[in-house]
This record gives structure tokens, sequence and C-alpha cells, in this order.
């Protein structure tokens, strides 16, 4: 079962709601991730244990994106990323201190990440409001 938890700040949001979810779904799919898993978009990065935008914790199955004042696209951008780290720990490729910046994994990663966002836009017209420039309307402003 795949889980998305978002501050109450941001039910009213619906659109953004349903691209995210939508999103997930993709990459779930695109990936493929086998197993179960639950995303928790946040406000607060020193309370969940974020140092950057995200964290994917090793062999539970669980991502924490921090999402205050982010444009959707770079929330959705640090949720794939950490999606791939997800399916990279399904294949066991997770082994070890992994480096946080550049390397194999962290690579594959951010490639990834970058491509799953274009090909989601790129596959339904819909899709491309994630690129919304306006920052009032595309942010998640969840502070």
């Amino acid at each position: 079962m795949r889980k998305l938890y978002i501050p109450s700040k941001m039910k009213d949001l619906p659109e953004k709601t349903y691209l995210m979810g939508d999103f997930i779904n993709f990459c779930a799919e695109s990936l493929p991730i086998s197993g179960d898993f639950k995303i928790f978009v946040v406000d607060d990065r020193e309370g969940h244990g974020i140092k950057t935008t995200a964290a994917y914790h090793r062999g539970d199955n669980l991502i924490k994106v921090y999402g205050k004042n982010r444009a959707l696209v770079d929330v959705l951008r640090s949720i794939a990323h950490e999606l791939t780290h997800l399916k990279q720990d399904e294949n066991n490729m997770l082994v070890g201190q992994i480096q946080d910046a550049g390397g194999p994994i962290e690579d594959e990663a951010n490639a990834k990440a970058g491509e799953l966002i274009k090909l989601y836009a790129q596959s339904r017209p819909e899709r491309k409001k994630i690129y919304e420039a306006a920052v009032k309307n595309n942010t998640l402003l969840l502070g």
C-alpha cells in the first residue's frame, strides 16, 4: 500500500494534492517499486531528521520531504529522488555508508528524478501543471 501524508495546511490545495499523489503512483509504476511505502510531506526539517530537502529511511520504506515554501515541481523532484533510493534498497544496492554527494547511488537518484519529472509532465497535458511559474500558486505554503 502506498500512503501519502500531508500537513492539514495543505488540504486547501486539492489540485496540488491530486498531482502529488498521481506523480507518486507514476513513479512507483515507472521504477517499478514492488513494496509498500509511506511518504510524509512536512514543514519542519529538524523535527523530522531532514538535513537537506528530503530523506529516505533505509529498510523502512519511509520517505520524508520538506515542503514548506517550495515549488511543487521541486517537492516532486525530491520525492522521485527518494523513491529511486527506495528502489535501490529493494534491489539491495544500498550497502554500507552511502556517499551523500556524487557516487553511483546519488548520481542515479538525481538523474532518475529529473527523468521522471519530464516523463510525467510529457505524458498528459494536465500534468504540465507541475511547472506553473507563479510562485504564489505553485508553492505548497505549509507554514
